[in-house]
Protein backbone atom coordinates (compact mmCIF):
# COMPACT_ATOMS: atom_id res chain seq x y z
CA UNK A 1 0.00 0.00 0.00
CA UNK A 2 1.48 3.17 -1.12
CA UNK A 3 0.78 6.80 0.07
CA UNK A 4 -0.66 9.11 -2.31
CA UNK A 5 0.36 12.63 -2.21
CA UNK A 6 -3.21 13.82 -1.08
CA UNK A 7 -2.73 11.76 1.29
CA UNK A 8 0.54 12.76 2.41
CA UNK A 9 -0.66 16.62 1.95
CA UNK A 10 -3.77 15.94 4.37
CA UNK A 11 -1.45 14.04 7.08
CA UNK A 12 0.70 17.15 7.36
CA UNK A 13 -1.83 19.27 7.07
CA UNK A 14 -3.94 17.57 10.44
CA UNK A 15 -0.34 17.64 11.73
CA UNK A 16 -0.93 21.22 11.65
CA UNK A 17 -4.11 21.53 13.11
CA UNK A 18 -6.59 21.78 9.47
CA UNK A 19 -10.06 20.75 10.50
CA UNK A 20 -10.84 20.48 6.58
CA UNK A 21 -7.97 18.38 6.04
CA UNK A 22 -8.87 16.40 8.93
CA UNK A 23 -12.70 15.97 7.76
CA UNK A 24 -11.48 15.05 3.75
CA UNK A 25 -9.34 12.17 5.14
CA UNK A 26 -12.69 11.04 6.84
CA UNK A 27 -14.34 11.66 4.22
CA UNK A 28 -11.84 9.48 1.93
CA UNK A 29 -11.78 6.65 3.92
CA UNK A 30 -14.62 6.04 6.28
CA UNK A 31 -16.14 3.57 4.20
CA UNK A 32 -13.36 1.54 3.29
CA UNK A 33 -12.58 1.62 6.57
CA UNK A 34 -15.47 0.20 7.43
CA UNK A 35 -15.99 -2.29 4.92
CA UNK A 36 -12.32 -3.29 6.05
CA UNK A 37 -13.81 -3.36 9.41
CA UNK A 38 -16.75 -5.60 9.02
CA UNK A 39 -14.35 -8.24 7.93
CA UNK A 40 -13.74 -8.61 11.51
CA UNK A 41 -16.98 -8.49 12.95
CA UNK A 42 -20.08 -8.79 12.36
CA UNK A 43 -21.67 -6.13 14.34
CA UNK A 44 -21.81 -2.71 12.64
CA UNK A 45 -21.96 -0.98 15.88
CA UNK A 46 -18.35 -2.18 16.88
CA UNK A 47 -16.76 -1.72 13.87
CA UNK A 48 -17.72 2.19 13.50
CA UNK A 49 -17.05 2.52 16.88
CA UNK A 50 -13.73 1.35 15.88
CA UNK A 51 -13.15 3.50 12.99
CA UNK A 52 -14.52 6.41 14.85
CA UNK A 53 -12.15 6.26 17.86
CA UNK A 54 -9.43 5.71 14.81
CA UNK A 55 -10.25 9.28 13.87
CA UNK A 56 -10.69 10.77 17.13
CA UNK A 57 -7.18 9.88 18.38
CA UNK A 58 -5.66 10.93 15.50
CA UNK A 59 -7.37 14.50 16.31
CA UNK A 60 -6.83 14.65 19.40
CA UNK A 61 -3.19 13.32 19.04
CA UNK A 62 -2.48 15.29 16.15
CA UNK A 63 0.67 17.21 16.93
CA UNK A 64 2.49 13.92 18.07
CA UNK A 65 1.84 12.08 14.52
CA UNK A 66 5.08 10.67 12.90
CA UNK A 67 6.04 13.05 10.43
CA UNK A 68 6.32 10.05 7.54
CA UNK A 69 3.57 7.30 7.90
CA UNK A 70 1.87 5.48 5.54
CA UNK A 71 -1.27 6.69 6.30
CA UNK A 72 -3.50 4.56 4.41
CA UNK A 73 -1.58 1.85 5.69
CA UNK A 74 -1.63 3.20 9.30
CA UNK A 75 -5.63 3.48 9.29
CA UNK A 76 -6.42 0.16 8.12
CA UNK A 77 -3.60 -1.52 11.27
CA UNK A 78 -5.31 1.11 13.66
CA UNK A 79 -8.83 0.25 12.72
CA UNK A 80 -8.04 -4.04 12.74
CA UNK A 81 -6.28 -3.67 16.14
CA UNK A 82 -9.20 -1.28 17.50
CA UNK A 83 -11.54 -3.88 16.30
CA UNK A 84 -10.02 -6.42 17.83
CA UNK A 85 -9.71 -4.57 21.17
CA UNK A 86 -13.27 -3.91 21.26
CA UNK A 87 -14.08 -7.48 20.76
CA UNK A 88 -12.23 -8.04 23.76
CA UNK A 89 -13.87 -5.67 25.52
CA UNK A 90 -17.25 -7.02 24.91
CA UNK A 91 -15.52 -10.19 26.40
CA UNK A 92 -16.18 -12.48 23.47
CA UNK A 93 -13.14 -14.62 22.96
CA UNK A 94 -11.93 -15.00 19.42
CA UNK A 95 -8.83 -16.11 17.53
CA UNK A 96 -7.01 -14.93 14.47
CA UNK A 97 -6.26 -17.41 11.35
CA UNK A 98 -2.67 -16.36 10.54
CA UNK A 99 -3.57 -14.26 7.11
CA UNK A 100 -5.73 -12.22 9.31
CA UNK A 101 -8.62 -12.44 7.14
CA UNK A 102 -11.41 -13.68 9.58
CA UNK A 103 -11.91 -13.99 12.83
CA UNK A 104 -13.26 -17.14 14.04
CA UNK A 105 -15.46 -16.87 17.73
CA UNK A 106 -15.38 -19.70 20.08
CA UNK A 107 -18.35 -20.44 21.24
CA UNK A 108 -19.67 -19.04 24.36
CA UNK A 109 -20.77 -21.29 27.12
CA UNK A 110 -24.23 -20.58 28.75
CA UNK A 111 -23.24 -18.44 31.59
CA UNK A 112 -21.16 -16.47 29.69
CA UNK A 113 -24.16 -15.40 27.51
CA UNK A 114 -26.32 -14.77 30.45
CA UNK A 115 -23.82 -12.45 31.64
CA UNK A 116 -22.56 -10.82 28.47
CA UNK A 117 -26.62 -10.30 28.35
CA UNK A 118 -26.77 -9.11 31.56
CA UNK A 119 -23.40 -6.48 30.87
CA UNK A 120 -25.16 -5.36 27.83
CA UNK A 121 -28.22 -4.44 29.62
CA UNK A 122 -26.54 -2.64 32.07
CA UNK A 123 -24.35 -0.90 29.61
CA UNK A 124 -27.93 -0.10 27.79
CA UNK A 125 -29.26 1.50 31.03
CA UNK A 126 -25.98 3.56 32.01
CA UNK A 127 -26.33 5.17 28.04
CA UNK A 128 -29.91 5.60 28.83
CA UNK A 129 -29.44 7.72 31.62
CA UNK A 130 -26.54 9.75 30.01
CA UNK A 131 -28.88 10.38 26.61
CA UNK A 132 -31.45 11.70 28.92
CA UNK A 133 -28.43 14.32 29.92
CA UNK A 134 -28.48 15.71 26.55
CA UNK A 135 -30.24 18.46 25.09
CA UNK A 136 -33.01 17.85 22.46
CA UNK A 137 -30.13 18.88 19.79
CA UNK A 138 -27.89 16.72 20.40
CA UNK A 139 -29.89 13.75 21.23
CA UNK A 140 -31.39 14.61 17.59
CA UNK A 141 -28.07 14.57 15.62
CA UNK A 142 -26.99 11.51 17.30
CA UNK A 143 -30.30 9.78 16.49
CA UNK A 144 -30.13 11.25 12.96
CA UNK A 145 -25.99 9.85 12.39
CA UNK A 146 -26.49 6.66 14.03
CA UNK A 147 -30.19 5.57 13.87
CA UNK A 148 -30.71 7.00 10.45
CA UNK A 149 -27.45 7.05 9.13
CA UNK A 150 -27.69 10.38 7.69
CA UNK A 151 -24.31 12.20 6.73
CA UNK A 152 -23.56 15.14 7.94
CA UNK A 153 -24.74 17.38 5.61
CA UNK A 154 -28.01 16.29 5.73
CA UNK A 155 -28.20 16.30 9.72
CA UNK A 156 -26.61 20.14 9.22
CA UNK A 157 -29.92 21.10 7.25
CA UNK A 158 -32.07 19.53 9.80
CA UNK A 159 -30.82 21.41 12.51
CA UNK A 160 -29.89 24.86 11.06
CA UNK A 161 -26.47 24.49 11.57
CA UNK A 162 -23.45 24.30 9.55
CA UNK A 163 -22.17 21.00 8.91
CA UNK A 164 -18.96 21.92 10.98
CA UNK A 165 -20.75 22.86 13.80
CA UNK A 166 -22.88 19.59 13.26
CA UNK A 167 -19.35 17.23 13.28
CA UNK A 168 -18.75 19.12 16.65
CA UNK A 169 -21.51 18.63 17.98
CA UNK A 170 -21.98 14.74 17.67
CA UNK A 171 -17.84 14.71 18.35
CA UNK A 172 -18.69 16.33 21.76
CA UNK A 173 -21.61 14.39 22.35
CA UNK A 174 -20.12 10.96 21.79
CA UNK A 175 -17.23 12.24 24.33
CA UNK A 176 -19.39 13.05 26.83
CA UNK A 177 -21.22 9.48 26.46
CA UNK A 178 -18.13 7.92 26.40
CA UNK A 179 -17.06 9.66 29.57
CA UNK A 180 -20.44 8.64 31.67
CA UNK A 181 -19.92 5.22 30.18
Amino acid sequence: MENTTSDILLWQQIKKGDITAFEKLYDNYADVLLTFALQYTNETSIAKDAIHDVFLDIYKYRSGLAESVNVKSYLFKITQRNVLKKHKATQKTFSLSTDYDSVILKELSFEDTLIEEENHQALNSRLAFAMEELTDKQRKALFYRFNEDKPYEEIASILGISIESCRTLIYRCLKDLRKKL
